[in-house]
């Protein structure tokens, strides 16, 4: 069994917040307090910091001459879109592109050597 995770807390949601939330973590294969926690933890600027980070290099390791000229507008609309997407719709535009098919695209991990020589 897990833990508990520390102290609860109450908010008060629309009826509509409350549906739209149950079905996006449905959707998600999760429960509604790991969906909210998820969100809550999700949100911060680093985060989104981190994530925009992360595509930004993706993009510049993987750009192409022939693209240079689209670049800028296509690294632009992903940042901006990256920065004004919740979790849930990222969660729901992965799930669908695994329906096509298509593997999403993840942050690379970074494995470093904290041992000494």
């Amino acid at each position: 069994m897990r833990p508990l995770l520390g102290k609860p807390i109450s908010i008060r949601i629309s009826q509509e917040e409350h549906q739209r939330y149950m079905h996006a973590a449905a959707d998600l294969g999760m429960t509604f307090s790991e969906y909210v926690r998820l969100r809550l933890v999700s949100v911060g600027d680093d985060y989104v910091a981190d994530q925009i980070a992360q595509l930004r290099l993706t993009l510049l390791d993987n750009i192409s001459p022939i693209e240079e000229d689209t670049f800028p507008m296509t690294l632009e609309l992903l940042l901006l879109m990256r920065r004004i997407c919740k979790p849930a719709d990222v969660g729901m535009v992965r799930a669908e592109l695994q329906r096509l098919g298509y593997t999403p695209w993840a942050a690379p991990t970074v494995i470093t050597d904290t041992s000494s020589t």
